[in-house]
């Protein structure tokens, strides 16, 4: 009798096999959800520090973008070209007389491209590319222009050289970014340039 009740008082304070079961299913619930938090917790804060770190490369972009707008002068040899998706002009870099511009490759990064002055009268797209920023999915510019026939400043989306007397009086960037959720965000930056005053030789209606 005593064996056999120690028999049975041994075997009720063991589990059972569902029991264990039970025990196991809580067990891998509850490391999901864990895992599940923890990972959504990773994918936010990498988010975060993307969009902080585009946001800082955009706004180098646009500081150095703006300083050499302002600062680009008429040459001779490099006229302001602009088209809806780039632009080039003569500006100065590391005290010498480059040619500049600002596009986007075939990657969607907004890029900017220099060219020593001897490289311009090489065939071509040599010159030092720098990326700028990363998955940009459409660059527009626009230039501003004065209408002889109306004698208002107005915009057109290119600058042909031959077409004008000088530099535009500003060019508008626009930006699109397209997020994770598919949600586009726009940029818009207008530079003014000093020397520019935007006469053209022909007018529009030719």
């Amino acid at each position: 009798m005593i064996n056999r009740n120690k028999d049975k008082a041994g075997f009720s304070a063991g589990f059972t096999l569902v029991e264990l079961i039970i025990s196991g299913v809580i067990i891998l619930l509850v490391s999901v959800t864990v895992y599940s938090v923890f990972a959504s917790g990773i994918s936010v804060w990498k988010r975060v520090n993307q969009a902080k770190s585009k946001g800082y490369a955009l706004r180098l972009a646009v500081e150095k973008m703006d300083s050499e707008l302002r600062n680009s002068f008429k040459h001779s040899a490099i006229p302001f070209e602009g088209a809806e998706d780039s632009f080039y002009f003569a500006g100065l870099s590391g005290g010498q007389v480059s040619r500049i511009g600002y596009f986007l490759d075939d990657e969607d990064n907004f890029c900017r491209r220099q060219q020593s002055y001897s490289e311009i009268f090489e065939k071509g797209d040599n010159g030092e590319v720098k990326q700028l920023i990363p998955s940009v999915k459409k660059l527009k510019c626009a230039y501003s222009y004065f209408d002889n026939a109306s004698g208002e400043y107005k915009w057109k989306d290119e600058w042909v050289k031959g077409k004008q007397d000088t530099l535009p009086q500003a060019v508008e960037i626009e930006l699109t970014f397209e997020g994770p959720d598919g949600q586009e965000t726009k940029f818009v930056k207008t530079v003014f340039i000093p020397v520019g005053t935007g006469e053209q030789k022909i007018e529009l209606t030719q």
